[in-house]
């Protein structure tokens, strides 16, 4: 697994889809093994593939919003809208804090040309993300003042 995932950080991204897919031929059930070639497969922009491996694991972690949201990114690249969407709501009912699910639903919307939604979805978005980060900075010791 450490080569695999040391052949993806080096950026050799084919390399590590074959060491990925040795793993899963021994272990069939590797999710974390399933997940990297899925992530992998998405960046060769073999989305068919890439599609497989995230529905694969989706099989085995049904409630992965991460999960969900890289199928739905999957299916952006490949114009599936609907499917998309319907990941991105799923990811967002699992995990209403999940970032990435309402910027990724917000395109979807706009795509969809459903312009209020996307606005809105875009706002919680980046409202949840200034929260994390200001929680993240309060952790480090920063203060911040509300006037």
């Amino acid at each position: 697994m450490l080569s695999a995932k040391e052949a993806m950080i080096k950026k050799n991204f084919q390399e590590s889809i074959d060491l990925f897919t040795e793993i899963i031929n021994l272990d069939p059930d590797n999710f974390d093994a399933i997940f990297s070639r899925g992530t992998a497969n998405f960046i060769e922009k073999n989305y068919q593939n890439a599609l497989e491996d995230f529905t694969q694991g989706l099989s085995l972690k049904s409630d992965s919003s991460k999960l969900l949201c890289s199928r739905a990114n999957t299916y952006l690249a490949l114009d599936h809208n609907d499917s998309a969407l319907h990941d991105l709501n799923q990811a967002i009912e699992i995990d209403p804090h999940y970032i990435s699910a309402y910027l990724t639903r917000s395109e979807v919307m706009e795509r969809m040309g459903e312009k209020e939604q996307a606005k809105a979805d875009k706002e919680v978005g980046l409202r949840l993300q200034q929260q994390m980060s200001q929680s993240l900075l309060e952790s480090q010791g920063f203060m911040f003042q509300t006037w």
